[in-house]
């Protein structure tokens, strides 16, 4: 049955919801991963046939934003702590893992004597394909087993300014391609620096430029819009003078997150900016990550099989040699990296739906356009799901991260509390309504009564641990700012406060919250 595009869209965000609720509940895989996975598996049923990653949606509809959001909420202390490694993974890194794959790929290629044999200008090109990282999925485990701050700032500020790097690498190679021309090393530096610094210069200004219009606004909807506006800007003006327009969004982002915030935004304006970028980020990456999944599965792996272990070994060793190589040089101008933490960088480095984009905005005459898109959905679909899904257990055998044991066992006893005090009030009601007597009543009172002072005990002697104390103030006193917000928003709805009161009030809560956060 062949639904119109309106039913497809509509069953997409249903199955993107089921796998939401699905994992929020019953698993404990990442969701972007669960979401690739059930991609794969609707591809065989054929229900969304024309829905499709094109370069036109990715890069003029769903990147700007996602890079927009990921600036605007990138922690400027962190980023200004580890900018050095931030930049050389970021920059060099891209440089060195692109000349290392591709030319790794080509000397393979002609060892083996393949049936396709690739030009190294091609090789190249696929290394610039691929070289974005995308670790939305890492990010979320580091998340949950508490992965020291400078690892994560790092590997999350190098995916960010990388896409922008790679975009521009992955311009000049193909412009090489296109007008075959042989590669200029030297042309190719001038072209980088010209695109890559007016790209930033663009983004910068226009994001200076409207962080002073948002100081002289007071109205959340108004900034939001505007600052919706300035993503899409950013990139079209970028793109307008040919110069990058990731690197535009990104600069953009950063100057409002950073500045814009600061000197114009309220709290209240604040919380809702950021609750709206969440929001168009989880959408978002939901839809990509769903759709990656479809086409991935649609791709004949098998028939091509040695082609994607070929590249998924080339790439794997482009990022060895230059995390291995950088970290080097980064290791005398900064902080030390330990090893450990080089092979978490390795390994974190997924791949992702810019390296799809990339690949398919590949000219459709290039006669090595479909080995090149077969390789790339190669390597993202093994990187998201065999490195996505392993990254845990590398994180737990280097023994890195790991949540406190007195906080871990603070949320285990507050859960049994919480489902504790459920089911006592689950059989006060079934009392109530004579449904049990008054001797099974007073049995399984007694019973549930003890569990309940049993946890309450053992929560009240892990309180008295500096960190759980601080941890059970901060949720606790959130929790009733939350409740001051609600009620201050339920008078102005009912009219016991006006609108104008009620906002001052609000503002002064969202403070507070900023303030926690």
């Amino acid at each position: 049955m062949h639904f119109s595009i309106e039913i497809e869209i509509i069953l997409l965000f249903m199955a993107i919801v089921s796998v939401a609720m699905g994992v929020r509940y019953f698993s404990q895989l990442p969701y972007t991963i669960a979401l690739i996975f059930a991609g794969i598996i609707l591809s065989f049923f054929d229900i969304f046939p024309d829905i499709h990653l094109t370069p036109e949606l990715i890069f003029h509809v769903l990147l700007p934003p996602l890079l927009f959001e990921a600036a605007f909420n990138l922690n400027t202390l962190e980023l200004r702590e580890n900018i050095k490694p931030i930049l050389v993974y970021a920059i060099f890194g891209v440089i060195v893992a692109v000349f290392v794959t591709g030319f790794l790929l080509h000397e393979t290629f002609a060892l083996f004597g393949l049936e396709i044999a690739m030009p190294l200008i091609a090789c190249l090109l696929f290394a610039a394909v691929i070289s974005s990282t995308d670790p939305i999925s890492v990010l979320a485990i580091f998340k949950q087993l508490g992965v020291p701050k400078r690892l994560s700032s790092i590997i999350e500020g190098e995916s960010l300014l990388n896409d922008g790097v790679s975009v521009v690498v992955y311009g000049i190679i193909l412009s090489a391609v296109i007008s075959h021309s042989h590669f200029n090393l030297v042309y190719g530096v001038k072209e980088f620096v010209a695109v890559a610094f007016g790209g930033a210069l663009i983004g910068t200004i226009l994001g200076l430029t409207f962080s002073r219009i948002t100081a002289l606004i007071d109205d959340h909807l108004i900034e939001i819009t505007l600052t919706t506006i300035l993503t899409y800007l950013s990139y079209i003006v970028a793109e307008y003078f040919e110069v990058s327009g990731v690197i535009s969004v990104i600069a953009a982002g950063l100057m409002v997150g950073t500045y814009g915030t600061k000197i114009g935004m309220s709290p209240t304006t604040r919380v809702s900016v950021k609750d709206f970028w969440d929001y168009i980020a989880f959408i978002i990456n939901s839809v990509v990550f769903f759709i990656i999944g479809l086409e991935v599965g649609i791709v004949n792996i098998f028939t091509n099989f040695h082609y994607i272990i070929i590249a998924i070994i080339s790439v794997l060793v482009g990022r060895v040699i230059s995390i291995l190589f950088l970290t080097q040089i980064i290791n005398r101008i900064d902080k030390k990296i330990e090893f450990k933490w080089q092979a978490v960088f390795i390994w974190g480095g997924v791949r992702g739906a810019l390296a799809m984009a990339l690949a398919l905005a590949i000219p459709k005459d290039y006669e090595f356009r479909d080995i090149i898109l077969i390789m790339t959905f190669g390597v993202v679909g093994f990187s998201l799901i065999v490195q996505g899904l392993s990254i845990g257990n590398l994180l737990k055998i280097l023994k890195i991260g790991g949540r406190d044991k007195n906080l871990e066992s603070y949320e285990l006893e507050k859960g049994k509390l919480i489902a504790i005090n459920g089911a006592f009030q689950e059989l006060e009601g079934m009392y109530k309504d004579a449904l049990i007597s008054t001797h099974v009543y007073n049995l399984l009172s007694e019973y549930t009564t003890k569990d309940m002072e049993k946890a309450k005990d053992i929560i009240e002697q892990l309180a008295k641990e500096a960190n759980v104390k601080d941890y059970e103030f901060k949720t606790s006193l959130k929790r009733l700012l939350l409740k001051q917000k609600d009620s201050i928003q339920e008078s102005m709805k009912h009219g016991i406060i006006s609108i104008h009161v009620g906002e001052k009030l609000i503002n002064t809560v969202n403070k507070e919250i900023l303030f926690l956060d």
